[in-house]
């Protein structure tokens, strides 16, 4: 979309895509800014497409020709790791009556806004004005227009200009990103996927660390109903938003596994049996998945099976670093994030989880691997493991 003022100069309608991480990068930067254009040419793949400039410290984004509502473009965008923020606004060829033909463009009507400010970033340092030029002009013209007040701190509107590579910039609206890295330029990893708060939450933030994710899921079908695969599969769902693509193994659980512990091992150490079972499959998916890592919402001690001493005993089965986003934060903390990602209503509706079945009255707090060792010596490790794994399901989600 675009339009002509006098002198017959173009304003085009744009989103202005902005990082910070990959701003400290050093020669390696353009390697990340390239994985972070490749994730926003992904977005749109299904829609046959946008068009993405590449301009210092920044990319460009056009809504000409694209099929998409500009909220839904928005709103795609903004879910990507590794883009910090997004401003909606127009480009110019950056001549000063230019900026102010896209100023009065952008201006929300008079009865919308009471107080404005204006920010000026001269990247392109040749311009002739220099930054506080800009907002002191630039605000004169807009108090010419409008019967607004100047805030510098909190205005109802922010008029933000950009000047870079030979353009002009000129923005309102701002949008919120997730931040962190690319996807993918961490490598893979595997989460434990459990439907509940947590785990959502450590997969969305180790996204954001770079890493695309892959998911696992241990479920007691036949003793659980098929409502709990439902709702892991929609998380799965909300989760694949933050990637192009997101594979899901659904492993079960209580036969063999759950009724061999019950019935042979002791039942304080039931739940960390469990665990150590699930990374132990959790390493063979992880190995499908080409994943150097597994990742767990645990979060230190939450929850009797999450003592530091519980931990080290389900960490010694892993052939695989087990990397735990969560485990400094509060309960308070993970609801916050998991609300903003979309997660938090899904993950508390009711379901039977695999953990939660046949749970001991009393579950040990502390334990030790030797411990673990000597009770595991009256299972089949390697057949149960086995069985388990010979009837999984895989299957993969896309955005």
């Amino acid at each position: 979309m675009s339009c002509k003022h006098k002198g017959d100069r173009t304003l085009r309608k744009v989103l202005v895509v902005h990082y910070d991480e990959i701003a400290l990068k050093g020669k390696n930067r353009g390697y990340f800014e390239d994985r972070l254009l490749h994730g926003i040419q992904n977005l749109f793949r299904d829609v046959g497409g946008i068009a993405v400039r590449k301009l210092y410290g920044r990319f460009l984004v056009s809504l000409e020709k694209v099929s998409l509502p500009e909220a839904d473009v928005v709103l795609r965008l903004t879910r990507l790791p590794g883009l910090r923020y997004l401003l909606e606004g127009r480009e110019t060829d950056g001549a000063w009556e230019s900026l102010l033909a896209a100023v009065d463009e952008v201006l929300p009507p008079e009865g919308a806004a009471r107080t404005f400010g204006v920010r000026a970033k001269r990247a392109d340092k040749n311009y002739p004005k220099r930054s506080a030029e800009i907002e002191r002009e630039m605000g004169g013209h807009v108090l010419a227009q409008r019967a607004w007040t100047v805030d510098l701190g909190d205005p109802d509107v922010w008029i933000r200009i950009e000047l870079v590579n030979g353009r002009g910039l000129v923005c309102t609206h701002r949008h919120e990103g997730p931040g962190g890295l690319p996807t993918g330029v961490s490598g893979r990893g595997l989460a434990l996927l459990s439907g509940g708060i947590d785990s959502p939450v450590a997969a969305f933030m180790m996204m954001t660390r770079g890493l695309t994710v892959s998911c696992i899921h241990f479920h007691s079908a036949p003793y659980t109903n098929e409502r709990s695969q439902d709702k892991v599969r929609d998380l799965a769902r909300l989760l694949v938003r933050f990637q192009p693509t997101l594979d899901l193994t659904m492993v079960p659980f209580a036969e063999p596994i759950q009724q061999s512990i019950v019935r042979d091992a002791p039942q304080a150490l039931r739940v960390i049996l469990y665990r150590r079972f699930m990374v132990r499959l959790a390493n063979r998916a992880a190995v499908e998945a080409r994943a150097a890592c597994i990742i767990s919402g645990e979060s230190l001690g939450q929850v009797a099976s999450q003592t530091i001493e519980n931990l080290t005993s389900v960490q010694a089965v892993s052939g695989l670093p087990i990397l735990r986003p969560l485990i400094g934060r509060s309960k308070s903390e993970i609801i916050g994030v998991a609300r903003r990602i979309e997660t938090y209503e899904t993950s508390i509706l009711p379901h039977d989880d695999c953990c939660s079945y046949l749970m001991p009255r009393s579950p040990a707090t502390r334990s030790t691997p030797a411990e673990l060792e000597v009770a595991e010596r009256v299972l089949d490790v390697d057949a149960l493991v086995d069985a388990a794994w010979e009837k999984r399901d895989r299957e993969t989600l896309r955005l």
